[in-house]
């Protein structure tokens, strides 16, 4: 029989026991305040699987622009005011631009040799950005890969001339092709081209693996990792799998490269720049295809995807569209299409590229951080380990900053004549235009490309064709839909739902002028592509 004191005992272990265990979920009261937590659990029940930034932005309103959330033991603050951003994302960006662990796509799929999804005090991580910086500088782009950014720009006005009904898949193989040009040197002369082909569908599968909720939570619960897979969806199957087609991807890109050195020597090219620099790098071969991959992945698709995102704005706003027009028309005429030179003269093409930007961001919640040591904000003690995540919707969408936050209005950056680039590091924040390129430690650095790449498709667009909505049997208008909900897929990357819209050439002489200057293109350019 126990006497008193072993059962005093018992009881005190067990509710210590009892107190361990609940440890996870709970807040500390040195963090920022947010939605009540469940023990062990903490807020993961309260965070939602689909368009997730609606519901930060929610938060924000009822919390603050600072805020926490407990993920079983680990924390996430959100961030949504551009004074944070730039007192814990910029100031302190030596402690706070690393990433959270990703097991299932860092590990399982790339190996942990994907760039962006790298510990900024990996060595691999700074040699990269090194890399990046050297071949994406802005005198480079200047130099090096406006021609082909003008010529394949110029392409994709012909193709929208033959076939303006697919021309969500033209803008898809004008942005693969030219960085498929400046990486590896090969082009992606039409949306039939087998690289390409092969390039969407790894996307679409990607996509729908990293959907919130396609894999377990391993990150969050690590004896999920002993589980039988059978009884979590063959999730490690499923990752192998793409595992598999993306190594095959990028080492047969990287074969096509060492091929062309062996047979013809080396071209100007990243992957070049690589291999010449390998003695020094000393990067494996499969650190090589992804050190050159990363960039297929993160400039194909957003670049793509802003500029659908201007056809979907223009569509239902011919007064916009006929306002662009004369602007484009007053300083370049029908005899040639606009191309970088015409920036400086064309401040309404450069106030649509941020407005696009800022309204409809593609990557409305930026890929999450992690801080590498305390800090310390606005009172709040944010522990070693806490994943950090701005919520870029919410501050885009700020009605202290923007008198209509949730209109499309690129009056908004009337007054703002420079570049994303301009803006992107300024002391004051407030003069910030939009945070598309990150931030940081982990600004973009194809700023300079993409920024380019943008003007000179929009205003070729724009100076060549009449963008408006499409029509259905009976003669009915068929207006997109751009609700921030209904509009927009899921996932990381947000894109349109599929639209129909109506891109019609604005006269016969302007489609000469695209056709000469393919023609053009196609002598001085494409000829040097196999």
């Amino acid at each position: 029989m126990l006497t008193s004191a072993a059962v005093l005992a018992l009881l005190a272990g067990a509710l210590g026991l009892v107190y361990i265990l609940t440890i996870p979920g709970r807040r500390a009261k040195t963090l920022p305040p947010g939605p009540p937590t469940l023990p062990v659990i903490g807020n993961i029940h309260q965070i939602p699987l689909k368009k997730t930034y609606i519901q930060f932005s929610k938060w924000a309103k009822q919390y603050g622009d600072i805020y926490s959330l407990k993920v079983a033991s680990g924390t996430t603050v959100v961030i949504s005011k551009r004074r944070l951003v730039k007192e814990i994302m910029d100031k302190q960006s030596s402690l706070s631009s690393s990433r959270p662990v990703a097991y299932a796509v860092d590990k399982l799929v790339y190996k942990g040799d994907f760039l962006l999804l790298m510990n900024s005090n990996d060595p691999r991580f700074r040699a990269g950005r090194k890399l990046f910086h050297q071949f994406f500088m802005e005198s480079m782009v200047e130099k090096k890969h406006l021609p082909f950014i003008n010529a394949e720009a110029t392409q994709l006005m012909r193709d929208l001339l033959v076939d303006p009904a697919n021309f969500m898949l033209h803008a898809k193989r004008y942005a693969n092709s030219f960085i498929m040009s400046a990486t590896y040197g090969i082009r992606t002369p039409d949306i039939q081209t087998p690289h390409f082909k092969q390039i969407n569908h790894i996307g679409e599968h990607m996509t729908e693996l990293v959907m919130p909720g396609a894999l377990p939570p391993v990150d969050i619960f690590g004896f999920l990792h002993y589980v039988p897979e059978r009884f979590l969806d063959h999730w490690k199957s499923r990752c192998l799998e793409m595992q598999k087609a993306s190594d095959a991807l990028y080492g047969h890109l990287m074969e096509l490269v060492m091929e062309r050195r062996r047979k013809r020597g080396p071209k100007e090219t990243f992957a070049d720049q690589i291999v010449d620099q390998q003695d020094k790098l000393g990067f494996s071969w499969h650190e090589m295809l992804y050190m050159t991959g990363v960039v297929l992945d993160a400039g194909t698709e957003t670049t793509a995807n802003v500029w659908i995102i201007l056809v979907q704005m223009l569509t239902s706003r011919p007064e916009l569209l006929r306002q662009v027009q004369e602007q484009i028309d007053a300083v370049v005429g029908e005899d040639r299409t606009p191309t970088w030179d015409d920036f400086p003269k064309l401040p309404i093409v450069n106030q649509l590229m941020k407005e696009v930007q800022r309204f409809r961001p593609v990557v409305p919640i930026a890929f999450p951080h992690r801080l590498t040591e305390a800090v310390q904000v606005d009172g709040y003690t944010l522990p070693k380990d806490t994943t950090i995540v701005v919520n870029l919707a919410g501050l885009h969408y700020d009605d202290a900053k923007f008198a209509n936050a949730h209109d499309f209005d690129p009056n908004n950056y009337i007054g703002k004549p420079g570049l994303a680039s301009e803006y992107a590091n300024v002391a004051d924040y407030e003069l910030r235009d939009h945070y598309g390129y990150g931030f940081g430690r982990r600004l973009c650095p194809g700023i300079h490309l993409a920024e380019r790449s943008l003007f000179v498709t929009f205003a070729k667009l724009l100076w060549g064709f009449d963008v408006g909505p499409a029509e259905d049997a009976s003669g009915g208008l068929l207006i997109p839909d751009y609700d921030l909900v209904s509009g927009y897929t899921d996932g990381a990357v947000v894109v349109p739902q599929k639209f129909e819209c109506s891109i019609q050439v604005r006269s016969e002489k302007r489609k000469s002028t695209i056709l000469r200057e393919l023609a053009e293109a196609e002598r001085t350019i494409f000829s040097h592509f196999d």
